[in-house]
């Protein structure tokens, strides 16, 4: 077997572990000895294996999303004395949210959240706001300060320098 035909082998085998056991790029790329790094080269120069990749981070991210609904969904144990385990909740909860984040970074069109910014509120109108208050200004023409020369002196006898 040739070299080029040993990697192509092992680099459809980490993407198979990536779907297959939900393993990351860099855990597959361990287990089957491959350099992340030199399996990412073979990707952008094998359009199948691309394809290959694409659908198998697809699939992880969808095994993520699965694993969301099922940590939410599982029931919280009682402790001895009847309570909740906080605790557990806490983790739990930490677990969510850090998959979310996570899923909202790598695939932000699909986990992100949508903000709508569509304004459909028609009663202001800026055109009218504009006008508004162009009509309340003061016409300033000049803003020079005007000081005769009799209030220049009457300064300068109060200061007893007249």
């Amino acid at each position: 077997m040739a070299v080029t035909d040993e990697r192509a082998e092992l680099s459809n085998l980490a993407v198979d572990l990536m779907v297959s056991e939900g393993l990351s790029l860099r855990k597959a790329c361990l287990k089957t000895g491959l350099d992340p790094a030199r399996f990412l080269r073979a990707v952008d120069a094998d359009p199948d294996l691309a394809k290959h990749y694409a659908r198998a981070r697809q699939a992880l991210l969808d095994k993520m999303a699965d694993e969301i609904m099922e940590l939410a969904d599982a029931p919280v144990p009682v402790l001895d004395n009847g309570a909740t385990d906080n605790a557990l909740v806490r983790q739990r909860q930490l677990q969510v949210d850090t998959r979310k984040w996570f899923l909202s970074k790598l695939a932000p069109k699909i986990y992100g959240d949508r903000l709508d910014v569509q304004v459909s509120d028609t009663r202001i109108s800026i055109s009218g706001a504009l006008a508004a208050a162009q009509a309340r200004l003061v016409d300033v023409v000049d803003v020079t300060p005007r000081i005769s020369a009799s209030t220049v002196q009457a300064v300068h006898d109060d200061d007893g320098q007249g």
